[in-house]
This record gives C-alpha cells, sequence and structure tokens, in this order.
C-alpha cells in the first residue's frame, strides 16, 4: 500500500502522541524545518517513567545481520551520537554515547548466520576495520569475565569496534531539551496531557481529546506512543505490544566484574545481550524475545502492564529460569548473585521487525510512527529525520520499508536476532491463572541459586 501523503502546509500544528524516542526524535526532526507549531503530548514527565527507552542502557549497533538498511541508518546516525556527546562535553554533562565495542559470541567455533552476514554486510558497505574477529583464546586474553562463556562454548565472536551503549534517559533528555530549544511545546500530565481519543468527524481527524476532555485540534496527528499504540488506535493486527525480560544484578567488589576495565556490550543466543557494568556498579542482562502479553479483557488487545501502575511486579519465574540457566553457562559467576532489579520492558511489534511509519490507511490526517519491535533506541539521533520525510509526503527507502503492509508467509518473521523467531509461536500471558510460570517473581524467587561461600 502507498505511503503518500499530501505534505503539510507551512504554518500546519501538528500533535505528536507519545515522548519516548520516536515522538521526541520526530518533534526535533521536524522543529528543524522552522515551519510548524508542534506540540508533544504525554501522560508523564520526561523521561517517561514505563517508556522502553527510559533505562540505564541501550545498544547502539550497526550489526544486523542482512538488515542493511537497518545497518546503513545506524552508519549515518553515529556520527550525530559522537556529536551530542560534544555538545554535552561543552556543558559539563556526562556522554549520552560509550564506543565499548560490542562482542558478538557464536557457539562451536562456527560463525552464527546472523554473524556471519552482519561482518559481510558491514564489511560490504566499506567499514571492515570496525570488525575484529576473536578465537576463544582472543575473547579469554581480552575479556577475562568471558571465561565460563568460551569454556561452556561460546568460543568463537567477533568485536564491532564502533558500537557501544547509550544512556538511554540522559539521550532522552538531551532531545527533549533540543526540542525545547526549537520552540517544540509540551503538555505533560495524567490528565492535561494523556491522549484520550482522536476528535473527529467521520473519517477526518481534526485532533486528539485528551484526559481532561479538552479538545486540542490540529492539522496533522502523529501517533508515537510506542507499545500502547495498538491500544489506542485500531490497526489490526500491524502492531502487537509484547513484555521483554530485563535484569541487573550489583556484583560484590570482589567480583570479576568489578575489576574488568574497558568492558564491551555482548550479544549471544538465544537472544540474551548485556552491558558492561556500570559506575553505579549495576550489571544488566536482557533477552529479546517473543516475550509475554498482557491482553486487556474488553478486546484482547495487549497493552504494557508496567512498574507505574503495578508497583510489586518484577519478572514471570519462567522468564527467570531461564535466565540462570544461561547465565550458569555464559556468566557462572552470577549463580551466587540475587537479581538485584528486574523488570519487564516493552515493545512495540510488528510483524517483520520493520518499523510500521505511515498514514493510516482508513483515516485522514493521521501518521503512525510506532513499531520499534525493539530496536528503535539506538537510532534516536537519526530516526525521527526519517519520520518527518514520510510525514512531508516524500517516497524514500524508509518510507516503503516502512508503510502500511500486509505480511504474510516466509516474511512475517522477527528478526534474527530474538529467541523463539517463529511467528507460530505466541508470548504467553502475564499473570495467567492457568500456568504458574507466568506470574511474577517473588523477592525469594530473585534470591541467589547457589549460596554465597
Amino acid at each position: 500500500m502507498s505511503s503518500y501523503i499530501l505534505p503539510p502546509p507551512s504554518g500546519s500544528k501538528i500533535i505528536i502522541v507519545g515522548a519516548g524516542a520516536f515522538g521526541l526524535s520526530t518533534a526535533y526532526a521536524l522543529s528543524l524545518k522552522n515551519k510548524y507549531e508542534i506540540w508533544v503530548f504525554d501522560r508523564d514527565q520526561i523521561p517517561i517513567p514505563d517508556a522502553a527507552s527510559t533505562d540505564i542502557s541501550k545498544v547502539v549497533r550497526m550489526d544486523y545481520g542482512a538488515a542493511t538498511q537497518n545497518m546503513q541508518l545506524m552508519i549515518e546516525g553515529l556520527p550525530i551520537w559522537k556529536q551530542w556527546n560534544k555538545e554535552r562535553k561543552a556543558k559539563g554533562k556526562t556522554p549520552v554515547f560509550y564506543k565499548t565495542g560490542a562482542v558478538f559470541f557464536s557457539q562451536n567455533n562456527k560463525y552464527t548466520d546472523y554473524s556471519a552476514a552482519s561482518i559481510k554486510h558491514i564489511r560490504e558497505a566499506g567499514y571492515g576495520h570496525v570488525i575484529e574477529e576473536l578465537t576463544g583464546k582472543d575473547i579469554v586474553d581480552r575479556f577475562p569475565h568471558f571465561k565460563g562463556a568460551v569454556e561452556n562454548g561460546y568460543n568463537l565472536a567477533y568485536l564491532n569496534k564502533e558500537a557501544g551503549w547509550c544512556d538511554s534517559s540522559e539521550a532522552i533528555k538531551h532531545i527533549y531539551e533540543k526540542c525545547v530549544n526549537n520552540g517544540v511545546r509540551f503538555v505533560l500530565g495524567p490528565n492535561i496531557g494523556c491522549f484520550e481519543k482522536l476528535y473527529q468527524q467521520g473519517n477526518k481527524v481534526l485532533g486528539i481529546q485528551t484526559k481532561d476532555q479538552k479538545i486540542h485540534y490540529s492539522d496533522r496527528v502523529i501517533i508515537a506512543a510506542g507499545p500502547w499504540t495498538a491500544g489506542l488506535i485500531d490497526l489490526g493486527d500491524k502492531l502487537t505490544a509484547t513484555g521483554q525480560i530485563v535484569v541487573h544484578f550489583k556484583p560484590p567488589a570482589s567480583s570479576i566484574f568489578s575489576q574488568i576495565k574497558n568492558q564491551p556490550v555482548w550479544s549471544a543466543d538465544p537472544g540474551f545481550y548485556g552491558f558492561p557494568m556500570t559506575s553505579e556498579g549495576k550489571l544488566k542482562v536482557a533477552l529479546h524475545s517473543l516475550g509475554y502479553y498482557n491482553q486487556r479483557t474488553s478486546d484482547g488487545k495487549s497493552v504494557p502492564r508496567t512498574q507505574v501502575t503495578h508497583r510489586n511486579d518484577t519478572i514471570p519465574i519462567k522468564a527467570l529460569k531461564e535466565f540462570r540457566e544461561f547465565l550458569s553457562k555464559f556468566f557462572p559467576q552470577t549463580s551466587t548473585m540475587d537479581v538485584h532489579y528486574s523488570r519487564v520492558c516493552w515493545y512495540s511489534d510488528s510483524q517483520d521487525s520493520n518499523f510500521l511509519v505511515a498514514p493510516h490507511p482508513n483515516l485522514e490526517n493521521i501518521i503512525i510512527a510506532s513499531g520499534d519491535s525493539g530496536h528503535g533506541m539506538k537510532f534516536l539521533p537519526v530516526v525521527g529525520l526519517k519520520i518527518a520525510q514520510i510525514v512531508e509526503g516524500l517516497d524514500t527507502d524508509y518510507s516503503r520499508a516502512w508503510g502500511w503492509r500486509e505480511v504474510n508467509g516466509s516474511s512475517a518473521a522477527f528478526d534474527a536476532m530474538r529467541a523463539g523467531k517463529s511467528v507460530d509461536l505466541k508470548p504467553l500471558q502475564l499473570e495467567d491463572p492457568n500456568n504458574d510460570e507466568t506470574r511474577m517473581c517473588t523477592a525469594t524467587d530473585l534470591k541467589a541459586t547457589i549460596s554465597k561461600l
């Protein structure tokens, strides 16, 4: 289906619903044009406490297997991450991007198809100099905290020296400040900023109504509400909210994690990835998988269930078991560590892991900008520039890839880094009374599986 739309006339008022990565990046990109009145609405203060973008870290990588368009987008975004670091340094602030490198592990001396494709396409793009292939001995010599992983079969890897991680909450604050400086207006709060419904006449959208029942007129509405999007607007089966698992450990001072400097980001099948230990002593590990649903009773749509509304939520017991089993081989040192913190982080999953940025086919004056599928934050500096082109009706490689589309057959699959990729499998329902594995872990469950000696 064509993603073409007439561009908004100069002077148009554009409302963006959502102040996460996509919403703020789009607001900033549109503000650079200096010809629109841009308003952003959200139900909380920035950074939004339960947004996926509000976190201590997110991976920044160009490694995308055969998905070369994402690789090129990251190549375009990396210089902007570095520019933002310069801007922050000039103001005496900490960096938002840390170029630690990223190690992509394979098992049994054979690269995964994903790693092999990533190496191939990165080299063909002219960036072969950032790739360093590592044997098991190389891995242990360079990064001794991976010794257990190597001994348990993760004995081949490559290092992308340009990759790293972003301080995602600080990055959100940084682009928010840039938006404010460019005249973007914000309406934030649980009543005045909380989207309730579209305001429309027939199929023509004239604005939005917020929870305080006030109508806000606009010439164009952009819904960039992340995993909440599918629960706000009827999108059929185009987007689904899935909950993904994040845990933090706090290794003791005697731990190897506390002693190793220059730790990289890492990724290893099946779908696990992690980060260097932070200056606050947090070691974060996460899982990129099919995840979990939280289906509401009214229509069966999966909607985020977060610690903002369910303060005592942790992670499902099934997920904890999966983490402990994997880490017993990859990071056996964690077996004596309690899980210090855990949460369910929500994705807006599209059917093929490409973003969904397109005019709604049945409504006028509205654009959907969502479908992060768990890999949106790294593109914060650049994704809004591409979304702005779509808002203005330009036909681009991105408008075609991210357009309103039918996905079926072999193309209907999640990206190749995700555990449990088959579309024949379905996420489990959180807190399903008929499945004890989906219950939330207790504090006792999160204690170490092996006694500390």
